[in-house]
This record gives C-alpha cells, sequence and structure tokens, in this order.
C-alpha cells in the first residue's frame, strides 16, 4: 500500500516537472519574443518583460497542472483564484531570483547575447520559482 502511494507522488512530480518544462520554454520564448520585439535597455525592463512572460505562463500552467498534473475533472472560480494567490508567491520569487542572475550576467554582456543571458536568468527564477510553486499546489491548491 505504502509503495502504491509512493507511485502516485512519483507520477504526480514526474508530471509536474514535465508541466514546469513546458512553461519554461512558453515563458522564454514570450520573454526573448519581448526582448526581440522591444529592445533590452536595463535589468528593469528586463524584470517587466518577465512578468508579461510569467504571466503568460502561468494562465497555461493552471490548465496543464489541473488537468495533466493533479487529475481534476472540474475546476471553479474560487480555485482559479486560489491558484493566482499562490502563483503570485513564485511569480515573485521567479521575479527575485531571475531579475538578479540578470543582473550579475549582465556585466558579461560583451562575451554573451542578451538573448542568452536572459534565458539563464529566466532559468534561475524558474528553479527557485518550481520548488515554491509545487509545494504550494500540492497542499493548498489541488488538495
Amino acid at each position: 500500500m505504502t509503495l502504491s502511494i509512493n507511485k502516485k507522488i512519483i507520477f504526480k512530480i514526474i508530471r509536474f516537472g514535465l508541466v514546469g518544462v513546458f512553461n519554461t520554454i512558453f515563458d522564454i520564448a514570450v520573454l526573448n519574443g519581448l526582448i526581440s520585439l522591444f529592445g533590452i535597455s536595463d535589468p528593469f525592463i528586463f524584470s517587466v518583460y518577465k512578468g508579461i512572460s510569467f504571466g503568460f505562463a502561468l494562465v497555461a500552467s493552471y490548465f496543464l497542472n489541473t488537468y495533466f498534473t493533479f487529475n481534476l475533472k472540474h475546476t471553479s472560480q474560487k480555485g482559479f483564484f486560489i491558484f493566482l494567490f499562490f502563483g503570485l508567491i513564485g511569480f515573485i520569487v521567479n521575479i527575485v531570483f531571475s531579475s538578479i542572475a540578470f543582473y550579475i550576467l549582465s556585466m558579461y554582456s560583451n562575451v554573451l547575447s542578451i538573448h542568452l543571458i536572459a534565458t539563464i536568468s529566466a532559468i534561475v527564477g524558474a528553479i527557485f520559482g518550481a520548488v515554491i510553486n509545487y509545494i504550494n499546489y500540492s497542499y493548498f491548491v489541488f488538495k
């Protein structure tokens, strides 16, 4: 019995990871699209773009996690707002860590392209945000 519970948890974590990888790729694609369209002049602009790209990924994350990761058959408006609330916590963690990484990596802009700096920074933020999101979603949103 314990083994089947552990398998369920392991498969849930794997599905959460797959959704996270998809959302990270989606987030980075939107981020780099914004940089390509509008350019980037300083770390603050990066944070704005990162916030926009994360917002798009957050909406995709809700639907993918609801139906794929946590296998819920129906959703409610209340559930969506709870998801957004806890997603905001992940958003803050993601933006803070990705902005710090962007600021540090910007010092090497003579060696690295701005798109590579933005991509690496977004991945750093995604890693820290994913840990917080999994805990929050598991215990508060999709319980």
